[in-house]
């Protein structure tokens, strides 16, 4: 039985539980899946800052990730917060993936006209050590998650800045 809401298809750093917990405040039911066509790429960056992936089309490529299930369009939001599509970093797709054999209709983050120029190699989970993770979930995610929930009661936009950005 599918969960009620909708799939996201994640391949980076909303791949890690805590981090997805951190943003939404809920836990999901996370497969394995693949994204044909498209390719995870790393983006040129300080050495220090937390390293960040973006998706790009790719023909032939084979990407795999996780598909979350059951996102509500709060969380949804939330989500496109953290991906900050009003700047153009990200952009949000409609993707057939696979997983578990069967295919399934899933949002997705791909790289956004702002990003474009900074994809640069490749990008693994493993980069992301647990001095990144604490610094995302204990100071970047609730700081931002500040700015969107003032941002929803004064005047209903999803308009924010950018959290990924490290001073």
């Amino acid at each position: 039985m599918k969960p009620d809401g909708d799939a996201v298809f994640v391949y980076g750093l909303l791949m890690l539980p805590e981090v997805v917990f951190a943003i939404t405040g809920k836990d999901y039911v996370m497969q394995d899946a693949s994204l044909l066509d498209y390719k995870r790429y790393g983006l040129s960056q300080q050495h220090a800052n937390t390293p960040v992936p973006a998706l790009a089309h790719c023909p032939g490529h084979l990407q795999q990730g996780k598909v979350l299930l059951g996102v509500s369009p709060d969380e949804l939001a939330k989500l496109d917060f953290f991906e900050e599509l009003d700047s153009g970093l990200y952009l949000r797709e409609k993707v057939r993936v696979q997983s578990l054999g069967l295919w399934i209709d899933a949002w997705c983050y791909t790289v956004g006209p702002a990003l474009l120029p900074y994809v640069d190699g490749d990008w693994f989970l493993h980069q992301v050590s647990e001095s990144h993770k604490e610094h995302l979930i204990t100071q970047l995610i609730p700081s931002m998650l500040t700015t969107y929930h003032k941002l929803q009661a004064n005047t209903g936009t999803k308009t924010k800045a950018s959290p990924l950005s490290e001073d």
